[in-house]
C-alpha cells in the first residue's frame, strides 16, 4: 500500500522571512565615518582619491558663478600694466623735453652789493657776476650737516659748465672769522676746485655778508647754536642750505634743497637745479 504524501503550498511571499544562509555572512553594523582609502609607502602618505588636475591660479566669484584666472594670466596682465606705465613716463618726458617749458620764476630781484675776499685774496665785488648765469650757497666748512652735500651738488655743476664763461658759483662763508682766504684755499683745493674755475669762495666781514645773504638772496638769517644743542665743538651756526639760482639780471629765479631728509625729494631737486641751470645758459631770453 503506497502511502500518500499530502503537497503543502508554500506560504505567501509577504508573510515568510529570508534566513541567511551558512555561507551568507551578516552586514556589519556602522561604527562610525568611513576610514580614508589611504595607504602608506616608503613613509610617504598615499590618496587614493584621484589628482587635483585643475590648473594653478586665484578664484574669485561673480554673480553667483566661480571663475579661475590662472598663474600665467595674471603675468600677462602685470606685464601689460608696467609695460602701459612705462610708455607713460616715456611719453612724458618726451613732452617735457619737446614741448616749450614755462618760464622759471621771478622770486627777487638782487639790488645791493657785497665786497668781500676771494680765496685768492682779492677783493671782489659781487655786482661784477652780473651777465652770468650764478650758484651762490652758503658755506661754512666744518659744518656738521648738510654743507658736504651741497658743495658736492657745486662741484657736479662746476665739472658740467667750467668752460663756459657765462656761468660762475659763489660759495659764501659763514663765519669768516674761522674761514679766512687762506682756509678757504686749501678747502678749496681739497674739494678739487682748481684757482682758475669760475667758482669763489669768498669771506670778509660777517654782518655784511649776512646781511646780503638774508635782504639780498633772501634766505634765512644764520643763528648761533646753543651750546647744549651742539654737534660738536665746531658746530657754531645753524644756516640755510639751499642752493640759489640767479639769472643774468640778478633776478633769483629759484632755490634747491638739495639737502633734505627725504631722499626723494633731494633727489628731485638735484635734477631741477641742473635743469634750470641749463636752461638759462641756453636761453637768454629766459
Amino acid at each position: 500500500m503506497c502511502a500518500t504524501r499530502l503537497a503543502t503550498k508554500p506560504p505567501p511571499s509577504h508573510l515568510t522571512r529570508s534566513r541567511p544562509s551558512a555561507k551568507q555572512k551578516k552586514p556589519a553594523p556602522p561604527c562610525g565615518p568611513k576610514p580614508s582609502c589611504k595607504k602608506s609607502r616608503s613613509n610617504n602618505t598615499m590618496s587614493d582619491s584621484p589628482p587635483n588636475t585643475e590648473p594653478s591660479g586665484i578664484r574669485y566669484s561673480s554673480a553667483g558663478a566661480e571663475h579661475q584666472i590662472s598663474t600665467g594670466a595674471w603675468l600677462r596682465i602685470a606685464f601689460g600694466i608696467g609695460l602701459s606705465l612705462t610708455g607713460v613716463l616715456l611719453f612724458g618726458r618726451y613732452l617735457n623735453q619737446t614741448l616749450p617749458q614755462p618760464p622759471l620764476p621771478v622770486i627777487a630781484h638782487i639790488q645791493g652789493d657785497l665786497e668781500v675776499t676771494e680765496r685768492s685774496g682779492q677783493s671782489v665785488k659781487l655786482s661784477s657776476l652780473r651777465g652770468k648765469v650764478t650758484v651762490m650757497a652758503c658755506l661754512y666748512t666744518v659744518c656738521p650737516h648738510g654743507c658736504a652735500a651741497v658743495v658736492a651738488q657745486m662741484q657736479k655743476l662746476n665739472a658740467a659748465h667750467h668752460a663756459r664763461p657765462d656761468f660762475h658759483q659763489v660759495s659764501l662763508a659763514v663765519a669768516p672769522e674761522r674761514d679766512t682766504a687762506g682756509f678757504l684755499k686749501a678747502y678749496a683745493e681739497g674739494v678739487g676746485a682748481k684757482p682758475e674755475d669760475p667758482w669763489w669762495f669768498v669771506t670778509g666781514n660777517q654782518q655784511s655778508i649776512w646781511d646780503y645773504m638774508t635782504h639780498e638772496l633772501q634766505l634765512q638769517a644764520p643763528a648761533p647754536i646753543p651750546e647744549e644743542k651742539r654737534l660738536n665743538p665746531l658746530d657754531l651756526y645753524e644756516h640755510d642750505l639751499r642752493l640759489v639760482l640767479i639769472d643774468r639780471q640778478g633776478r633769483v629765479r629759484g632755490y634747491y634743497s638739495v639737502f633734505h631728509p627725504q631722499s626723494e625729494i633731494a633727489l628731485l631737486m638735484t635734477e631741477h637745479l641742473s635743469r634750470d641751470v641749463r636752461r638759462l645758459l641756453d636761453h637768454t631770453d629766459q
